[in-house]
C-alpha cells in the first residue's frame, strides 16, 4: 500500500511539472501575444512618454482610456503648453483638439484595417530579423516578463518591453540606438484594469467655439495596386537585402510614400513629382555623376536626389552606403 502511494505521488508530481512546463511560453510567443493584445483590453492609466531630441529629454504626461473594442482617449496633463489637449481615436478616425490654438487635426485611426495590417507585419519582421530574449521581472508591483529585442548575433538590445504576465499588456517600453543610447520610452502608472471606460469618452463632439480643421487622413494604396507600385522600386533592393520590406504605400501631396521596415527600424521613401525640400545646412555629394543631399538629425538620416525626372526623398535610420547603392541602381 505504501509503495503504491509513493508511486501515485511521483506520478502526480510528474504530471504537475509537465503541465507547468507545457504552459510556459517562449519569449517570442509572449511578445506576439502582447503585440496582438493592444487595443483589446479595458484600462484607465496615467502614461509618461519621454523622447530625446538634440540630447534634450522631452517629457509628456497624459491620462489614457482604452476600450477593448479598439478605442482610445488621451488627455494631456504635462507640460503646460500641452495641458488641456485632447486626442480621441474612435476606431475610424482620430481627433486631436488643441483648445489653446483652436485647432482640430483629423487623422487616421490606429485601429483601422490598414494600420492593423502594418502592426501585424511589424511583429512578423521582428520575429524574422531579431533575436528575442525574456526574463522574469517586476513592475508596478506586478509579475512581468522583460523582453529584449536584439539584432541577430548582437548584444545591445534595440527594444525592451515589460509585459504583464496576467493581461499580456505592455506596461513599459524603452527604445535604444545601435550604440546603446536610450532614445525614447513610455510607461504606465496608476493603472486600473477593473474599470470599463464610458463609451461616451470616445465620441468626438465639436466645441461650441470656432476652430480650424487640419485634415491629415491618408489614403493607403489597395493591395492589388500596391503590388503594381512596388515594381517601380526595384532599385531599393539594398534595403531588402538588409531585411527591410515595404509594408505600406500611401498618397501624399505631390506623390507617394513607401514605408520600409525591418520590424524595429523604419525608412520612409517618398517618390515626388517635384524636387523635395531639404534643410539649409545639408551636405552635398555625388556618386557616378548623380548629385544628392544628405543630413542627420537625432539619429535619423535624410537623403534627396533627382534623376530622369524622378525625385526621391529618404528619411529614416539607414546607413549612407545603402542609399548610395540605391542611387547607383537608378542610373
Amino acid at each position: 500500500m505504501k509503495k503504491n502511494l509513493i508511486s501515485l505521488v511521483i506520478l502526480f508530481l510528474f504530471l504537475l511539472s509537465y503541465l507547468v512546463f507545457a504552459n510556459e511560453k517562449t519569449p517570442a510567443e509572449i511578445l506576439s501575444n502582447a503585440w496582438n493584445i493592444e487595443g483589446k483590453i479595458n484600462l484607465v492609466a496615467t502614461e509618461t512618454n519621454g523622447i530625446y531630441m538634440k540630447d534634450k529629454l522631452n517629457i509628456t504626461v497624459s491620462k489614457v482610456f482604452v476600450l477593448s473594442s479598439g478605442r482610445f482617449r488621451r488627455e494631456y496633463i504635462f507640460p503646460s503648453f500641452l495641458a488641456g489637449d485632447l486626442l480621441i481615436d474612435d476606431g475610424r478616425n482620430s481627433y486631436y483638439y488643441q483648445p489653446n490654438k483652436d485647432t482640430l487635426t483629423l487623422g487616421p485611426s490606429l485601429y483601422d484595417p490598414p494600420h492593423r495590417d502594418i502592426h501585424k507585419k511589424l511583429i512578423e519582421l521582428i520575429l524574422k530579423n531579431y533575436d528575442i530574449y525574456g526574463q522574469p521581472d517586476r513592475f508596478l508591483n506586478r509579475d512581468v516578463t522583460r523582453i529584449s529585442v536584439t539584432p541577430k548575433n548582437g548584444k545591445i538590445p534595440l527594444l525592451i518591453l515589460w509585459i504583464d504576465n496576467q493581461t499580456n499588456l505592455i506596461l513599459k517600453r524603452e527604445r535604444y540606438s545601435a550604440d546603446g543610447k536610450l532614445q525614447e520610452y513610455s510607461f504606465y502608472t496608476d493603472i486600473d484594469f477593473s474599470t470599463i471606460p464610458d463609451e461616451r469618452l470616445f465620441v468626438w463632439t465639436n466645441p461650441k467655439k470656432d476652430f480650424r480643421i487640419i485634415d491629415r487622413r491618408e489614403r493607403f494604396i489597395p493591395l492589388e495596386e500596391f503590388r503594381k507600385r512596388l515594381s517601380s522600386l526595384v532599385g531599393f533592393s539594398p534595403l531588402q537585402e538588409k531585411g527591410y520590406e515595404c509594408i505600406s504605400i500611401k498618397e501624399v501631396p505631390d506623390g507617394l510614400a513607401y514605408h520600409f521596415s525591418d520590424g524595429i527600424n523604419n525608412v520612409l521613401v517618398f517618390e515626388l513629382r517635384i524636387p523635395p525640400p531639404v534643410p539649409p545646412d545639408v551636405r552635398r555629394s555625388s556618386i557616378e555623376g548623380i548629385r544628392y543631399s544628405y543630413w542627420q538629425f537625432d539619429g535619423m538620416s535624410g537623403f534627396a536626389w533627382s534623376y530622369k525626372r524622378r525625385n526621391f526623398l529618404v528619411i529614416g535610420i539607414v546607413e549612407r552606403d545603402i542609399i548610395e547603392k540605391v542611387i547607383k541602381n537608378y542610373k
